[in-house]
C-alpha cells in the first residue's frame, strides 16, 4: 500500500477525501439517531405495496442457467470429496477471549491428531477443488451490478425473520431481500403476499436440488453458503434471520472497505481455534492466534464480481462442513459451524478481505437479586468508521465514536418469536432484555428495544395465522400483547 502521509506535512493534509467521507458518515449517523423516531404500534408498508416487485429489485425465480451450473458444481464437489473421515471422538477447544489474548500469544492446540496420510488426502482433495475454481467461476449466473440482502429462513425462523425485515424497513432501507427456504412448505401467503410487500422474495432450495441427482441433504449451518451462491445479487449483505439492522445497510455496499476489498467480516468474542492441520491442508502459512479474532457470521459482505472463487471455496468448506471443515476450523469451540469458513476461504486463495477490528459489544440485563450479567444481544459496528480509524490513525475519528456507530444487533439468545418469547419475559424475566432505556438511548439514539418488541407484537397479532410454525399455537397475540404492556406501558 502506498504510503499516504508524510509526518512532516501540515496536519491539514490529513483531511483526505477518505477522512472527509468518514466524518460525513459519522455526521449522518448522528443526525439519523437524532431525527429517526419510528412510533409504535405499526409501520406503514413500502410505497410500492403490491405483490409485483418494483423495477430493478426482485423478481420471481432463480437466474437462468443456475440448475445447469449446480449440475457442474455438484459433480466437482463429488469428484473432490475428502477420502478420509475425521476421528469420531468429540473434542472441544479451550475458550480464550480474544480481548484478553496478549500480543505474541501463539498457542494453537492440535486436538485432532490426524494421521499424516489423512492430512495428505485432505490436502490433495482441497488442491484439486481449488484447481477447478477458475473455470467454475466463469459460469456462475448472477445479475452483475445488483445489490441486495440475502438471508435464510424455514419453519420456526420465518416469524423471527419477519421481525428482522420490519426492523430493516423501519430504517428507511429499500434494498431488496432474497430469502432462501429449504422447501416450499410455508403457507402461500408468506411468499406470495407478505414478503413482496417488504420488497423480499422466496428462493426455494429444493427447486435446484430436486432437479439434479443425487439428493442433497444439508443442515442449517450450510444453508447460508447456498443462499449467497444461488442469489441473483452480485454485491451481497448476508444477514441471519435473527439479526437486526440498526441503520440503512445500503451504504455498507457502496463505501470502504467493501468497495476496494469486496469482502468484509466481523469478529466474535473468542480467539481463533483452527487446527494446525487446516493450514497444511489449504497450503497456507499458519497465522498466530493473536492476529485476529474468530468470526461472527450473523452479517457478512461479499462481491461476486471480485470474489466468485472465494464464494465457491466457501461453499466447498460448508458442503463438507459437518463431516470435515467445521471441526478443522474450530475444533469443537463455541459456536462451531459455518462461521469460520468465510475468512478461511479468502485467506486460502490469498484474496482481498477486510475484518472489522472493533470488538463485538454485548447487550443484556441483570436480575434484581443477582450480580451475574445475562448477555442476550451482540452489537457489531460500522466498518467504514473502523476502516478509517485503522487505516488513517486519525484522532478525529476516535474509538469512542466507532463504539457509538452500531450497525447490527444479533438477537441470538432470546429470539423474537412472539409465540415463545412471551412465555419468558413478563413471567420468568420481568425486565427489558437489553438493559435500561437510558443506556440504549445513549448508544443508539432511540429506544431500539421498544421498536423490536413493537414489531414482535405486530407479527404476533397481525400475522398470527400466517405461519405454518404457529398452526397449533393459540393465544399468541394475547400473550405477546401482555408482555408489551408490562414492559412499556
Amino acid at each position: 500500500m502506498v504510503k499516504m502521509f508524510n509526518l512532516r506535512r501540515s496536519k491539514l493534509v490529513l483531511l483526505t477525501p477518505l477522512v472527509a467521507l468518514a466524518l460525513l458518515s459519522l455526521a449522518w449517523l448522528q443526525l439519523n439517531r437524532k431525527t429517526y423516531r419510528p412510533q409504535f404500534p405499526l409501520i406503514k408498508p413500502l410505497a410500492n405495496d403490491s405483490t409485483t416487485p418494483p423495477p430493478n429489485t426482485v423478481s420471481p425465480g432463480y437466474q437462468p442457467g443456475l440448475i445447469e451450473f449446480w449440475d457442474t458444481l455438484s459433480q466437482a464437489l463429488i469428484e473432490t470429496a475428502p477420502k478420509c473421515s475425521l476421528p469420531p471422538e468429540p473434542i472441544q477447544a479451550p475458550i480464550n477471549s480474544f480481548a484478553n489474548v496478549k500480543k505474541g500469544f501463539n498457542y494453537r492446540p492440535d486436538l485432532l491428531k490426524l494421521p499424516e496420510q489423512d492430512v495428505d488426502d485432505l490436502r490433495d482433495a482441497h488442491s484439486r477443488f481449488v484447481a477447478k475454481l477458475p473455470e467454475l467461476a466463469l459460469h456462475l449466473p448472477y445479475a452483475k451490478g445488483t445489490k441486495g440482502i440475502v438471508t435464510t429462513a424455514s419453519g420456526d425462523f420465518v416469524p423471527i425473520l419477519m421481525v428482522s425485515l420490519r426492523m430493516l424497513r423501519r430504517t428507511g432501507s429499500k434494498v431488496p431481500v432474497e430469502v432462501l427456504m429449504e422447501r416450499d412448505d410455508e403457507k402461500t401467503e408468506i411468499c406470495e403476499s407478505i414478503l413482496p410487500k417488504l420488497n423480499a422474495r422466496c428462493l426455494i432450495l429444493s427447486e435446484i436440488f430436486d432437479a439434479i441427482p443425487p439428493k442433497v441433504e444439508i443442515s442449517r449451518y450450510q444453508l447460508k453458503a447456498f443462499a449467497m451462491l444461488f442469489s441473483s445479487f452480485d454485491e451481497i449483505l448476508l444477514l441471519d434471520a435473527d439479526n437486526l439492522a440498526m441503520e440503512q445497510p445500503e451504504h455498507l455496499l457502496s463505501t470502504e472497505p467493501f468497495v476496494s476489498k469486496g469482502f468484509v467480516s466481523w469478529p466474535d468474542y473468542w480467539a481463533n481455534t483452527a487446527s494446525p492441520h487446516y493450514y497444511t491442508i489449504s497450503s497456507q502459512h499458519m497465522p498466530s492466534p493473536d492476529k485476529r479474532a474468530s468470526s461472527e457470521s450473523g452479517q457478512f459482505l461479499i462481491s461476486k464480481t471480485l470474489h466468485t472463487p472465494t464464494l465457491l471455496l466457501l461453499l466447498y468448506y460448508n458442503y463438507y462442513g459437518p463431516t470435515h471443515y467445521y471441526t478443522l476450523l474450530s475444533q469443537g469451540a463455541m459456536g462451531q459451524g459455518d462461521k469460520e469458513t468465510y475468512l478461511a476461504a479468502a485467506m486460502a486463495l490469498n484474496s482481498s478481505y477486510y475484518t472489522v477490528a472493533m470488538n463485538v459489544a454485548t447487550l443484556g440485563f441483570r436480575f434484581s437479586n443477582e450480580h451475574e450479567f445475562k448477555g442476550c444481544g451482540t452489537v457489531q459496528h460500522n466498518p467504514l468508521l473502523d476502516y478509517s480509524f485503522r487505516e488513517l490513525h486519525n484522532t478525529t475519528i476516535t474509538e469512542a465514536a466507532i463504539k457509538n456507530a452500531p450497525s447490527f444487533i444479533h438477537a441470538q439468545t432470546y429470539k423474537m418469536d412472539a409465540s415463545q418469547i412471551g412465555d419468558t419475559f413478563g413471567a420468568e424475566i420481568n425486565m427489558r432484555m437489553w438493559g435500561p432505556k437510558e443506556g440504549i438511548m445513549e448508544k443508539f439514539g432511540r429506544d431500539v428495544e421498544k421498536e423490536v418488541w413493537s414489531e414482535t407484537l405486530y407479527t404476533g397479532c397481525q400475522l398470527e395465522n400466517s405461519f405454518r410454525a404457529w398452526e397449533n399455537k393459540t393465544g399468541v397475540c394475547k400473550r405477546i400483547g401482555g408482555v408489551y404492556k408490562f414492559l412499556f406501558d
